[in-house]
């Protein structure tokens, strides 16, 4: 019998991509799921999705960066369903750009996703879990992003790195409970998250072609998000402290906290603008506009 079956189990972000996936995992191993995302629609098409598979999943639509309405969020789950046993924060937003061209509100935004987000959720279903004297477990979402600089992503960085740092924190204060913390790294994985960054900064054709660049690349070396998904219910039943996952990340990770220049220099030859700057330089125009008519195509079908 899994170690979750019957167990409620809380996911943000779950409307698509990993948080999906995550919730269907953890669905296939007998829990009961709290599917809560900012889009309505999305939540119920994963319980859809959930309950077609002979799960059991229930539909929240709330914004994670909202503190009003996070604490009315757990107290509705906790009213309805109970105290969960596994948190997911696996709600995300990215933008790309250069710093300069990020207003304030930009800030506000994605730290109100990524670091905020984060905070509300471990705070109010941490206090249900220590409460409960049952314990549970908390996986935050940060990224490899949280170690390794990358270029024109400076707020999206910082904010995985806040989380980052939240994360082990938490796992230290709750140490003397039964309430376990892990931050989850996952790298290469093909969600929509790429095609949704927000552009800053960047206008007209480079910034499709950045985009493109990312998009083509994630699908042609990232793992599917339902193996990171399966990834992390298993992390969830053994409660590390640090799993980047898939393999990949963990080399990344590695890497960068052995040789921070080397992982800043990598960044620098490694990022999407160089990458799209080369190829604007050296291909002519006619041609390159044919390469992005390919790559737009690939990018929505997956196939070259």
């Amino acid at each position: 019998m899994s170690k979750f079956n019957g167990k409620l189990v809380v996911v943000t972000g779950a409307g698509s991509g990993i948080g999906r996936a995550t919730s269907r995992e953890f669905a296939k191993a007998g829990a009961r799921v709290v599917v809560s995302d900012i889009n309505s629609d999305s939540a119920k098409a994963t319980v859809a999705l959930i309950e077609r598979e002979g799960g059991t999943a229930f539909p929240y639509a709330v914004d994670v960066s909202d503190k009003t309405a996070m604490a009315d969020f757990a107290a509705d789950v906790h009213t309805t369903h109970g105290t969960p046993a596994v948190l997911v924060n696996n709600a995300g937003f990215t933008t790309a750009g250069p710093f300069l061209g990020h207003t304030a509100a930009d800030w506000d935004r994605i730290m109100g996703v990524n670091f905020w987000g984060v905070v509300h959720g471990s705070r109010l279903f941490g206090r249900q879990m220590v409460d409960s004297g049952h314990g549970g477990r908390i996986l935050n979402i940060t990224s490899p992003a949280a170690v390794i600089p990358i270029t024109l992503s400076t707020p999206y960085c910082t904010s995985k790195a806040a989380a980052q740092m939240l994360t082990e924190c938490l796992r230290l204060e709750f140490a003397r409970t039964k309430v376990g913390v892990t931050a989850v790294l996952p790298a290469f994985i093909n969600t929509g998250f790429y095609p949704s960054a927000q552009m800053v900064g960047i206008e007209g054709e480079m910034s499709t072609r950045m985009k493109g660049v990312s998009v083509v690349a994630a699908k042609l070396v990232a793992r599917s998000p339902e193996r990171l998904g399966r990834n992390i219910v298993r992390i969830a039943a053994h409660n590390p402290a640090i799993a980047p996952t898939p393999f990949e990340s963990r080399i990344a990770c590695t890497a960068a906290r052995l040789s921070p220049t080397g992982a800043r220099r990598a960044a620098r030859l490694m990022d999407t603008e160089t990458i799209a700057t080369v190829v604007d330089r050296l291909v002519p125009s006619l041609i390159l506009r044919g390469i992005d008519d390919v790559v737009d195509r690939f990018a929505q079908s997956g196939q070259p």
